[in-house]
Parts: C-alpha cells; structure tokens; sequence
C-alpha cells in the first residue's frame, strides 16, 4: 500500500525550522525508535536510517521508509 506523505523529510523539516526544541527532538526519536522497535520485533532490519529516510509532516507525525535494503534476520 502507498501513502501520500506530504511535509518532507527529516532533514528538510530541520532545515526550514527556525528553532528545533529538545521536546520536539525527542517525539520524534521516540518515534523513530518506536518504529524501528516494531520492525525488530518482527526480525526486520531497514539497513539504511538516515533523516533523508525519515518523514515527518506539519503534525509532527513520522514515518520511516525506504525498506528496498531491508532484510529479515534470522533470530538464532
């Protein structure tokens, strides 16, 4: 399924934002870690966290993406 995630990446948004609060900077770790957590849990690994492979929007929602390097990882 393909969403439409309009407000850019990471990096972008860091750029364009005059002050980056620590509040700020920490929902959206939790968020990233949170989701990288979740694909763990499923023994998946992105292989390529950047913040060009991060999205977030005006609200502050984030989205990882970009699992074309993914790889399932064998729990043993």
């Amino acid at each position: 399924m393909t969403e439409l995630c309009e407000g850019g990446d990471l990096f972008t948004r860091i750029e364009k934002l005059k002050r980056f609060t620590e509040k700020l900077a920490a929902h959206i770790m939790e968020e990233i870690l949170m989701a990288i957590n979740h694909c763990h849990a499923k023994n998946i690994c992105h292989r390529d966290l950047k913040p060009e492979n991060i999205l977030i929007d005006d609200n502050d929602v984030v989205k990882v993406i970009d699992f074309g390097t993914a790889g399932l990882v064998d729990p043993n």
